[in-house]
C-alpha cells in the first residue's frame, strides 16, 4: 500500500461536500472514502505492522489461530494468491477479529477493510498509523436509524470498494447488524456486502469465526474460509443477464435475497466453529482485560 493517505476529504475543509455521516456528534477529524492508493502490494510500513501484529498477537498474548478451509481462496492457475474478491468475516465479537482474518490471509494481495472511523481516528497515534499503512475506509455512525439504504452514503462507500478491488486488493468487511445476538450465533447482515457484489461482480468468500468472543492468554481461536459465492448464485440472479439497476427495486430485491442467503450458508459454520474453538472445562484464563484491550 502506498504510504501516506490519497487525497480524500475529511469532510471539514471549506467547500467540501457535506455527507450524512458529518451529522454525526463525532467533531474530530475523519476522512471518507479509501485511506491511501489503491494497491494489492504490501509497503513496507504494511509488512512492518502486520509482523509487530502477530508478534503481539500470537507471541506475547499467546493466541492460536487455527485456519481452516485455505484452500478455498482464490488463486491463478499456477496457485498464486490473487484479489479482487470480498472477504465477509462473521460473527464481529471483539477488536481481535478482523487482525485473525488479516494474519490467516496471505501477505499479498494485500487486505483494504472498513472499520470504525471513531477507532481508527480516536487519538493522534491511531490517525498517524492510518495514514503510514492505508487501506482503510472509515465508517461513521449516523444519526438515523441503522438499516436504512441511503444512496448518498452507499455511494461513497461504492467507489472505495470499487477503486480497491479494480486494483486486485482484497476487501474485508464485518457485514453483520443490529443488536448483539447469542453467543455462536451471527446477527443479521446489512444490506451493504450486497450492493457491493452486485455493482462489482466481485465474488464473496464467508469467513466464519470462532474463539473471539472472550479473549484471554493461549486463547484458541478458528478462522474457517468457505467457497467463493457470487451475487447472482446468493440472489438467485441470471449470471448471463446484465445486473439489476441502481437503486431501482428488482436490486433492492436482489440485495435482500443476497443477504437472507449468505446468513443461512454461514449460520450453521458460525455454530460449528464457536462450539469447536471453546475451550475445556477447568481452563485456566489469564489476562481476560484482552477482550476489552481495543476498546
Amino acid at each position: 500500500m502506498t504510504e501516506g493517505p490519497s487525497p480524500r476529504h475529511t469532510g471539514m475543509e471549506a467547500g467540501a461536500p457535506v455527507l450524512p455521516e458529518d451529522t454525526t456528534v463525532w467533531r474530530r477529524p475523519r476522512e471518507t472514502g479509501l485511506v491511501g492508493g489503491a494497491t494489492p502490494r504490501a509497503s513496507l510500513t504494511y509488512r512492518l505492522a502486520r509482523f509487530v501484529g502477530a508478534v503481539v498477537i500470537k507471541g506475547v498474548f499467546g493466541f492460536r489461530i487455527e485456519v481452516q478451509g485455505a484452500e478455498h481462496l482464490p488463486r491463478t492457475a499456477d496457485g498464486r494468491p490473487v484479489g479482487g474478491w470480498i472477504a465477509a468475516g462473521l460473527p464481529h465479537r471483539t477488536w481481535i477479529d478482523p487482525f485473525a482474518v488479516l494474519l490467516s490471509l496471505p501477505l499479498e494481495p494485500r487486505l483494504v477493510f472498513f472499520g470504525d472511523g471513531r477507532a481508527m481516528y480516536r487519538s493522534a497515534w491511531r490517525r498517524f498509523w492510518v495514514h503510514r499503512i492505508g487501506g482503510l475506509i472509515p465508517v461513521w455512525v449516523r444519526k438515523y436509524a441503522p438499516g436504512v439504504e441511503r444512496e448518498d452514503v452507499m455511494g461513497t462507500y461504492i467507489d472505495a470498494v470499487r477503486e480497491a478491488l479494480a486494483a486486485g486488493a482484497i476487501l474485508g468487511l464485518m457485514p453483520e447488524t443490529g443488536g448483539p445476538a447469542l453467543v455462536g450465533s451471527a446477527r443479521p447482515l446489512g444490506r451493504g456486502i450486497a450492493y457491493f457484489a452486485l455493482r462489482t461482480g466481485a465474488p464473496i468468500v464467508p469467513i466464519a469465526l470462532g474463539g473471539m468472543h472472550h479473549l484471554f492468554r493461549g486463547r484458541r481461536m478458528i478462522v474457517r474460509f468457505l467457497p467463493p459465492v457470487t451475487a447472482a448464485e446468493l440472489a438467485g440472479l441470471d449470471p448471463s443477464a446484465p445486473p439489476p439497476e441502481p437503486w431501482s427495486r428488482e436490486e433492492r430485491l436482489a440485495a435482500r435475497r443476497l443477504t437472507d442467503a449468505l446468513h443461512a450458508l454461514t449460520a450453521p459454520h458460525v455454530a460449528e466453529v464457536h462450539a469447536a474453538a471453546e475451550p475445556p472445562p477447568g481452563t485456566r484464563k489469564r489476562w481476560t482485560w484482552l477482550t476489552l484491550l481495543w476498546r
